[in-house]
């Protein structure tokens, strides 16, 4: 079985940061992998199986109906560099950071762009 580490995903996300790829390429990657069962995650962590890398995946596949831009990449980086034993914390904190995204303005400035668009009307 592959693995999926959260250097890759820095990696795509670095990618993405640099302009290499577009949001609708990073959208189109995550979802390659995200729910795959040809893919384990390396980094499966407690009772409750939670893994940071599976986590970011599942934003990244939805990024289109959640908004998630190039502008949010930091917030992401810094749950991928979790401690082991500390993805909650790290979620909270992402969490936290997502909630305070002031959606209407991202909205009016997504709109009319692939792939957040049939999201922006």
């Amino acid at each position: 079985m592959k693995k999926i580490t959260q250097d890759n995903i820095k990696e795509m996300l670095g990618k993405w940061a640099q302009g290499l790829l577009t949001a609708e390429e990073m959208h189109e990657w995550a979802g390659q992998y995200y729910q795959n069962d040809a893919y384990e995650f390396v980094d499966w962590e407690g009772a409750d199986e939670n893994s940071v890398t599976n986590e970011v995946l599942a934003h990244l596949d939805m990024l289109d109906m959640n908004l998630v831009t190039h502008e949010d990449i930091p917030q992401y980086l810094a749950f991928l560099a979790s401690p082991a034993g500390g993805f909650d914390e790290g979620l909270s904190i992402l969490e936290r950071y997502l909630n305070s995204v002031d959606m209407d303005t991202r909205k009016k400035q997504l709109k009319g762009i692939v792939p957040y668009k049939p999201f922006c009307a």
